[in-house]
């Protein structure tokens, strides 16, 4: 019977899954398909045996890596906190931006402000990239231009670890803030507009109004994104850490995440295929159990909240 059912609404909704499978296969093709790589995280690679034929090397290849305690060390430094920092910080700007446009009478304001905001998030790294050494070139930086105009030192921003966390925070907040306001944009458009109406009969300033209703009703959606996040706390965007610092040496103590080190490794000589995997093998395996804990801590204290 059961079967019947399934059936009869697979012929019902048709048109509907039709629509969705070129969605699904590229997800089933890019998901799941290079799952079986995971493989190489237990093996010693042989390229003239191939994947399936090369020796099992058991745990191996996750010892060589947590062994080197002063690297890793750096990298989980690097790569959570600035997930941290990306997080809170673009939480804040998100949401923030988001109440400010809502807040604005101005509708041509509005939609120029909206265009605007949202542009860097359609740029490339690369491009992104050529901007940034276009302000922070030691010799003709527009930064170094300006400090040297002032009569001010310049900086050789290329071999000073010590600045990339704020530039590349800054970096990521410009890319990024404009996509999450309108997220955030979208669920206030969408609340409903006699609370607001109730509020200004008894009195409440547009600041109430916003501290009172509009902050309370967005948590749900906050909490939502930040336990989405979570799946990512081991990871980083190699468009970011890779490319617009250059990948340069120096600058490693600040700016290397493990997905630079995963990609340094790659695609330097003696690439060790099976470490590598063996370290995006324990990035999923810390980001699903990162969601999963986070979601029923949530779920212990507002169910409402939780993802499921």
């Amino acid at each position: 019977m059961k079967l019947k059912a399934l059936w009869k609404n697979t012929v019902k909704h048709k048109g509907l899954l039709l629509l969705a499978l070129p969605g699904v296969v590229i997800m089933f093709m890019f998901n799941y398909v290079p799952l079986f790589g995971l493989t190489l995280a237990f093996k010693k690679l042989d390229f003239s045996l191939g994947i399936f034929e090369s020796p099992w090397c058991g745990l191996d290849n996750f010892r060589i890596f947590i062994t080197s305690k002063r690297v890793i060390w750096r990298l989980l430094r690097n790569t959570i906190g600035y997930w941290a920092l990306f997080t809170s910080i673009g939480m804040i700007c998100n949401v923030g931006l988001a109440l400010a446009l809502n807040e604005c009478r101005g509708k041509r304001f509005k939609k120029y402000a909206h265009t605007i905001m949202i542009a860097p998030t359609f740029m490339s790294w690369v491009a992104i990239t050529f901007i940034v050494k276009a302000l922070l070139n030691e010799s003709s930086g527009l930064i170094n231009s300006l400090l040297e105009t002032f009569g001010v030192d310049t900086v050789a921003w290329y071999s000073s670890p010590d600045k990339w966390p704020v530039i590349l925070t800054l970096v990521n907040i410009w890319k990024s803030t404009g996509y999450g306001a309108i997220i955030y944009l979208s669920a206030i458009s969408g609340m409903d507009e006699s609370l607001y109406e109730a509020a200004e009969i008894d009195g409440a300033t547009r600041w109430q109004c916003m501290t009172k209703i509009t902050l309370p009703l967005l948590v749900p959606l906050i909490t939502v994104m930040l336990l989405m996040s979570l799946g990512g706390i081991m990871s980083s965007n190699t468009g970011l850490f890779y490319q617009v610092t250059c990948n340069v040496g120096i600058l490693y103590p600040t700016t290397q995440t493990i997905d630079t080190y995963i990609l340094n490794a790659l695609t330097s000589g003696n690439s060790d295929y099976g470490m590598t995997s063996a370290v995006t093998f324990l990035q999923s395996v810390v980001g699903c159990i990162t969601v999963i804990s986070a979601n029923a801590l949530v779920r212990r204290y507002n169910n409402e909240n939780a993802l499921y």
